[in-house]
């Protein structure tokens, strides 16, 4: 028989692949929300143009829920590599389970406002009006995330009005978005990453916060010592730095990281 027909039946059968050919592979991936929407496309680019398959799960940078990028870590869940603000991975660091050599910054992302899809749009282009805007609403949301941590511990008690917007907060928990509790009326006005509110049906997006009160998150990842796919991890991370990969994330409400300039 024709010595290609054997091996193509026998690769057909799994036995071993052809000289050169590469298997593609299945990377396991921690991130944090702040990416679902820029993943919508990022996510079938990547896959298309590597053959490889994320296998993604989300949560909160910060958190002690079960779905917190730091408790998911502190399981032992399975991945390959993590995403998150880089408070987090400094925290996560410390675990032991990453190669710090891998690290690679991946994105910027301000906080935004919104509130639900249809009601009045407050002036949020001042810290005076955003001031105003948070005293008025009935409920404000925000999140266990980065942002809901800044948000909490450093934003509202800077504009003064700690006290009387604790006793009207929502909190989105775990998975949960702060746009989600907008669209079920669960708030009046909330605050998160702009890229999580831009992807929520069901609200309208204000705007960012005033650059005076803006805190401007820096995303980056990391991949994990014991990965079986570590070479394919740490080329998706280059991938979100790519070119290729910035109008995709700047499409989302993210900002790319800025290429080092040349000498």
């Amino acid at each position: 028989m024709n010595i290609v027909k054997v091996m193509a039946m026998t690769v057909a059968a799994g036995g071993f692949a052809l000289p050169g050919a590469v298997a593609a592979e299945e990377i396991h991936v921690i991130a944090t929300g702040a990416l679902q929407g820029a993943m919508k496309t990022l996510k079938p680019a990547y896959e298309k143009k590597t053959g490889n398959t994320l296998v993604i799960a989300w949560g909160p940078s910060f958190g002690t829920s079960p779905e917190s990028i730091p408790e998911r870590i502190r399981a032992r869940e399975p991945m390959d590599v993590t995403i998150g603000t880089e408070e987090t991975l400094d925290a996560v660091a410390r675990s032991g389970v990453f190669d710090p050599a891998s690290r690679k910054a991946v994105a910027l992302s301000q906080i935004g406002i919104a509130v639900p899809k249809g009601r009045p749009h407050p002036d949020v282009t001042t810290v005076a009006a955003v001031r105003q805007a948070l005293l008025s609403a009935g409920k404000v949301a925000y999140s266990q995330g980065a942002s809901g941590v800044y948000i909490r511990a450093t934003l509202l008690p800077k504009l003064g009005i700690a006290d009387q917007v604790a006793a009207k907060t929502v909190v989105a928990e775990g998975k949960e978005l702060v746009g989600t509790l907008l669209a079920r009326g669960e708030a009046d006005i909330g605050m998160q990453q702009v890229s999580e509110l831009k992807v929520t049906p069901g609200v309208d997006y204000l705007g960012p916060l005033p650059a005076e009160i803006q805190k401007v998150s820096r995303f980056a990842g990391m991949v994990a010592k014991d990965s079986r796919h570590a070479a394919a991890a740490r080329g998706f991370l280059a991938y979100l730095a790519s070119k290729e990969a910035r109008p995709l994330i700047e499409a989302s409400g993210l900002e790319p990281i800025a290429a080092p300039k040349s000498r």
